[in-house]
């Protein structure tokens, strides 16, 4: 490693030498209507092409003498070209208008807004990163709006390969490495401008990732000045949406302001049960100290409380006659009532130092401080039966014997019954109330309580970016970031159900262990604590990461080539604080661990050849270490602080290569690509029920290996000076290339750990259509009308599998060749399926004031058996081998949805 930062700095220094100055030419781009800056315009001339910076700022450099023709081009923009004569002094184009060729609002909450579904809240926001970073580049743009809703991502990557920024500041989590946009919801006007780069192109403010960065700018300065009122009105996770912005711009008193604000709500989603209450606010202050100097604050939130969706077995979506079938949720007093209610509010103070030391040389300084609460609430119960209503005893097929002669009338009647009787098919909460009553009269502990699973973090970040620009030819950036995290897990009793108490101990270890009474209190310096509504019980622990990172980017700019290289280093510790001493581990539960430790190191470049001056080759590699993340270094955090033995940091060794177009009619890029991923870990929690197991397991996997290689394709061209036809596809193989290691621990201490090897290589990673095609018009019609559509297909769509079922333990009783054991083992490939999707709007101009109106229908042809993702079931009939006792749960793409959206600016 030190080799290779030797040769790293030897390159860098060796290299910024002074080259001859020659024309340039520069300028900036606004907007026609308001005047504020346009970021990640392109711009072209000759053979050179550049984006505008965050300031709209462009600029060419080593131009040939002569006469050419500057083209200007961005999404939700008219295109513009402009003659320019190159002569022997450097030529500044001022300021260049681009006017709007449809609202922004369509691309932004039309199309684009994307429905979840997910049960899971730890990855519920995590999969749609890609929003964040939808760029003027065609595939990316369409990757990430369009093909975003059935769960696309680009490259197949998760959402920690990508690197999301809020002004300076990372906001992916700590945990999992992935941005929850949900944090800053219903703030759109506020977050409009950003500055991405894709892949591991170089950035000036991060070292960037394998999936690219994206920098949300939220400086009071650069935002629009406007005040700004819109409604909306969807039939999709909310039914309204109001927003409120106003900004100043930069003032004569060297004073900027936006203040922004947002409500979205609705009784009920598209899925039954699944309420939403949202606010959001925004606060933006900057002052100008001097020409060179500014300083600013960001204060930012989004408390949410929405009711979940739950996925479910087919036998019950057919059972009650729809695919979106919520068993999180029955009638309270006639009120629907949702077990599943996912709250959070974790607001974000940021301050910037904004300093231009001279016309080459900027230093930018950030400070951020994060704090709040997600939770999520669920039903416990104690020496009762199971409140869910669709677990796997009270669904039809389990009741019924197949062999009896009236078997076929029984099922009817029990789905009959499931169809008719919401206390049948959904929770029963009087039942609920009706046992803890009871069991007050004899005193005995509530047998239902609804619980919530809590979090709450603090996090400090400080990260210091200088930019220097050596000459035309040589810009170099670097800088250094540091984060110290810490995350307080626990649970409270939400609501006791009209029972008057509930017993801190582990059920499942006090059946198991009735003699030995210490292994089933959670928590020893309090045996058999009682608890009320608003106590801490079960779990309570600190999860600690620090971090730092030092990187570097240098990039040089040639009349034929570019080139860029850049190299990080970081370290990060990890460790656990228990706050309880668990009876089944009283060794490590409490206090602090020991401490983990990874050194990493990345290593990037790249190289564009300009063919032409509208052709071009480009080449990227990249090699990247990593620590593991926090959720999955620990087996089982809520009882142990024993970490996954022989821990490692992930590598990620990724190349591309791309052939682009940029013409002013015709617009293409063609990209292979590849992608390895190897030393990677995964934990993973399930409550198994089966036979004389009940208890929570933990699957902790280490040395996962897996590629993602593929194509991606975008092309768009100009029929007509308002026609614009597009054409994207998406194709990946993504798969595990290795067998893992498990370990599998049961949380009760009823059986002893176990390591295992787990069958998976060749098995396709799940979670996304790994082929997805899309193609459509766009039509910018006479007095700002514009009208678009998209068709989209989806194919090679993967089960997630339960990796316990790809284990010798699995089929350890079947003689070979026994075709149960492909049943066992086989990933389900589920069906393609094909959406239609088209929007329509228009804006007006009255006076000084803007009226905009735009309506987004997506899945016009109302396809509801798309099964956009879903996951096999962790418990399995070992005894039995019968995998239909415990089927996958789908979650379904929505059907026909719409979105409306009303804006007036002035």
């Amino acid at each position: 490693m030190k080799q290779i930062l030797l040769l790293i700095a030897l390159i860098w220094f060796t290299t910024t030498g002074a080259i001859a100055q020659n024309v340039k030419v520069t300028g900036s781009v606004t907007e026609s209507e308001a005047g504020g800056p346009l970021p990640n315009v392109t711009v072209n001339i000759n053979s050179f092409q550049v984006l505008t910076n965050e300031k709209g700022f462009f600029e060419f450099n080593n131009l040939k003498p002569g006469k050419s023709i500057i083209y200007f081009s961005a999404e939700g923009y008219e295109s513009f070209s402009l003659p320019v004569n190159i002569g022997k002094t450097n030529i500044d184009l001022g300021k260049i208008k681009l006017k709007f060729s449809k609202p922004i609002e369509a691309v932004e909450n039309g199309l684009a807004e994307v429905s979840l579904s997910s049960d899971d809240m730890e990855t519920e926001d995590q999969d749609i990163s890609g929003l964040l970073n939808a760029s003027s580049d065609i595939f990316v743009s369409t990757a990430s709006y369009t093909l975003g809703s059935a769960y696309f991502r680009i490259r197949g990557y998760d959402g920690e390969n990508q690197s999301v920024y809020m002004s300076g500041i990372p906001v992916n989590d700590p945990e999992n490495g992935r941005a929850s946009w949900s944090e800053w919801g219903g703030l759109n006007d506020a977050m409009r401008n950003k500055v991405v780069t894709n892949g591991t192109e170089p950035s000036d403010f991060s070292f960037g990732n394998v999936g690219g960065a994206s920098d949300i700018i939220t400086r009071a300065s650069m935002q629009r000045k406007q005040t700004k009122l819109s409604y909306s009105l969807s039939n999709r996770t909310y039914t309204n949406r109001l927003m409120l912005t106003y900004s100043t711009g930069m003032q004569k008193n060297g004073w900027a302001f936006t203040v922004s604000g947002s409500r979205r709500w609705g009784q009920e989603g598209y899925v039954d049960g699944t309420f939403y209450d949202a606010w959001g606010y925004f606060l933006g202050v900057e002052k100008k100290l001097s020409a060179k100097h500014s300083l600013a604050l960001t204060v930012y939130g989004a408390p949410t409380r929405r009711g979940m969706q739950g996925g479910a077995v087919q036998e019950a979506d057919d059972a009650v006659g729809s695919n979106y079938y919520n068993p999180n949720w029955g009638y309270q007093d006639g009120e629907k009532r949702n077990a599943k209610v996912k709250h959070f509010h974790e607001p974000m103070f940021i301050l910037n130092d904004y300093y231009k030391l001279n016309d080459k040389t900027k230093i930018t300084t950030s400070v951020g401080y994060t704090f709040g609460t997600t939770g999520t609430t669920a039903l416990n119960w104690y020496n009762a039966a199971d409140p869910r209503p669709d677990y796997y005893r009270y669904l039809p097929d389990y009741n019924v014997d197949p062999a009896s002669p009236k078997a076929e009338w029984l099922t009817a009647k029990i789905a009959q019954k499931w169809k008719t009787d919401p206390n049948t098919s959904q929770i029963n909460w009087d039942k609920l109330y009706q046992m803890n009553l009871l069991g007050n009269l004899f005193g005995k502990q509530a047998s239902y309580i609804v619980e919530d699973r809590r979090m709450d973090h603090k996090q400090f970040d400080f990260n210091s970016h200088i930019n220097h620009d050596v000459n035309e030819h040589i810009a170099l950036s670097g800088g250094l970031e540091y984060q110290n995290y810490t995350a307080n897990y626990y649970k409270t009793i939400d609501d006791l159900l009209g029972g008057k108490y509930w017993v801190d101990i582990d059920q499942f270890s006090q059946r198991d262990f009735k003699v030995d009474l210490i292994k089933c209190q959670n928590d020893l310096h309090h045996p058999n604590r009682v608890v009320k509504q608003g106590d801490r019980f079960g779990y309570d622990y600190d999860l600690h990461k620090n971090s730092g990172q030092l990187w570097m980017n240098s990039q040089y700019k040639f009349s034929k080539f570019d080139f860029y290289f850049g190299a990080s280093v970081s370290h990060t510790t990890i460790w656990r604080d228990g706050k309880m001493l668990n009876g089944r581990d009283t060794v490590t539960s409490y206090g602090e661990s020991k401490k983990l430790d990874f050194t990493n190191f990345g290593i990037k470049g790249g190289l564009t050849y300009k063919l032409t001056g509208r052709n071009f080759i480009e080449g990227n590699i990249s090699y990247i270490t990593r620590a593991p993340f926090i959720r999955n270094v620990y087996v089982s955090p809520r009882i142990s602080a024993k970490s996954i033995a022989g821990l490692e940091s992930e590598e990620v060794f990724s190349t591309d290569l791309s052939y682009v177009y940029r013409g002013p009619i015709v617009k293409a890029r063609v990209t292979v690509y590849n992608t390895n991923f190897t030393n990677g870990s995964e934990v993973t929690s399930f409550y198994l029920d089966y036979g004389d197991s009940k208890t929570f397991v933990n699957y902790a996997m280490k040395n996962i290996n897996k590629t993602h290689q593929g194509l991606e394709i975008g092309l768009e061209g100009k029929a007509t000076s308002r026609l614009t036809l597009f054409g994207v596809a998406g194709i990946g193989n993504f798969r595990y290339t290795n067998r893992p290691t498990v370990t599998i621990s049961y949380e009760n201490g009823s059986q002893p750990d176990v390591t295992d090897k787990v069958y998976q290589k060749n098995f396709y990673v799940p979670g996304t259509p790994q082929t997805a095609l899309s193609g459509g018009f766009k039509y910018a019609a006479p007095h700002y009308w514009f009208f678009d559509a998209n068709v989209n297909y989806f194919d090679n769509i993967y089960l997630d599998f339960n990796s316990d079922r790809r284990t010798e333990k699995a089929i350890e009783n079947l003689g070979e060749g026994d075709p149960l054991i492909k049943k066992i083992t086989e990933q389900q490939k589920l069906k393609s399926g094909l959406t239609m999707d088209a929007s329509i709007g228009k804006s007006w101009k009255i006076k000084q004031y803007f009226l905009n109106f735009n309506l987004g229908v997506s899945n016009i042809l109302d396809n509801k058996d798309l099964i956009t993702g879903g996951y096999e079931q962790s418990r399995f009939d070992y005894k039995d081998h019968d995998v239909s006792s415990f089927p996958p749960k789908y979650f379904y793409y929505y059907g026909r949805t719409f979105f409306m959206n009303i804006g007036f600016r002035f």
